[in-house]
């Protein structure tokens, strides 16, 4: 009987396997290290992207450019007195009443009460309760005639679109009060107060020591140009020798007056500054503001217009 020998022993084939197993298996550090790389790529990538959109958009960003706001005022083309049936224009009345007024209209607001109250200088406004009773009997008559009010003097360039006293603005700063008086008698300005007796206190001749003092009637200066004091120590100064010559007791408002030849020489500089510019138009109705400086030389004081502003 032969005899078999044993199987070869297969213990080096199992440890082979084990050993490629061990290989192929991923370690809890591998892991690891993976989910960190993944996470990294993760957000380098949307911070990538994120930043490409955030350039993008500042490089293709139009500029926004504000448009300046000029208001309008309405006029006739021909600046005459319009009539009784015209239509007013829209004015503050047609806002809502809920919306609180901005800095700047408040101003306008204040500006216009002071132009009104400098305004009745050149009015005879001396109006009674019997008058006002005349003309309230006149009116609930009706004669049925239409328009009640007399034509206006027509023909363009008549009336000033922007009256001249509010449109012109002396700005002068003095070297001491002494400089501002000799400005003021060198062209024959006057300080005038309203009184409340409806009188005009003048004031003039400040350089002299004592200035004069005379009282009269707003018609009387109605051929003389005003014009309030800009801002600036002119207000101050205006107050002070109002105050001194005994004038401002009598009212809140000092202006000044000048006579007619300064309104003429006022007038000829601001259309000469106009003609200068590069605006389309010569037209003194186009003017919305003049402002006007005082410069002095050795002559003396001279005006000098430095700014001016159109519609």
């Amino acid at each position: 009987m032969a005899i078999v020998p044993p199987p070869a022993p297969e213990q080096p084939a199992k440890a082979g396997e084990k050993a490629e197993k061990a290989a192929l298996k991923v370690s809890s550090y591998e892991q690891a290290a993976t989910l960190v790389i993944t996470l990294l790529v993760i957000f380098g990538t949307s911070f990538g992207g994120l930043a490409m959109i955030f350039f993008a958009d500042k490089f293709n960003r139009e500029e926004v450019v504000e448009i300046a706001f000029v208001p309008m005022e309405a006029t006739s083309p021909t600046a005459n007195g319009g009539f009784g049936t015209d239509p007013d224009p829209p004015g503050v009345e047609d806002g809502s009443e809920l919306v609180e007024p901005n800095l700047e209209d408040t101003l306008a607001a204040v500006e216009m009460t002071t132009d009104l109250l400098s305004d009745s200088i050149i009015s005879d406004a001396s109006v009674t309760d019997q008058s006002l009773q005349g003309t309230a009997d006149q009116a609930s008559k009706g004669s049925g005639v239409g328009d009640g009010r007399q034509p206006g003097p027509g023909g363009d360039g008549v009336i000033e679109r922007v009256p001249r006293w509010q449109r012109w603005k002396i700005r002068f700063e003095p070297k001491s009060a002494a400089d501002f008086a000799k400005w003021l008698d060198q062209y024959k300005i006057r300080i005038g107060v309203l009184g409340r007796d409806n009188k005009v206190h003048v004031a003039f001749g400040f350089t002299n020591g004592t200035p004069q003092v005379e009282t009269a009637d707003p018609a009387v200066y109605n051929s003389w140009g005003q014009t309030l004091p800009a801002d600036g120590p002119m207000p101050a100064l205006t107050k002070d020798l109002a105050r001194k010559a005994g004038t401002l007791q009598r009212g809140p408002i000092a202006l000044l007056f000048y006579p007619k030849e300064i309104d003429q020489l006022l007038y000829t500089l601001e259309k000469a500054h106009m003609e200068k510019s590069n605006y389309k138009s010569h037209d003194a109705n186009k003017i919305r503001e003049t402002v006007f400086t005082v410069v002095q030389d050795s002559s003396g004081y001279r005006f000098v217009v430095v700014d001016q502003k159109y519609f």
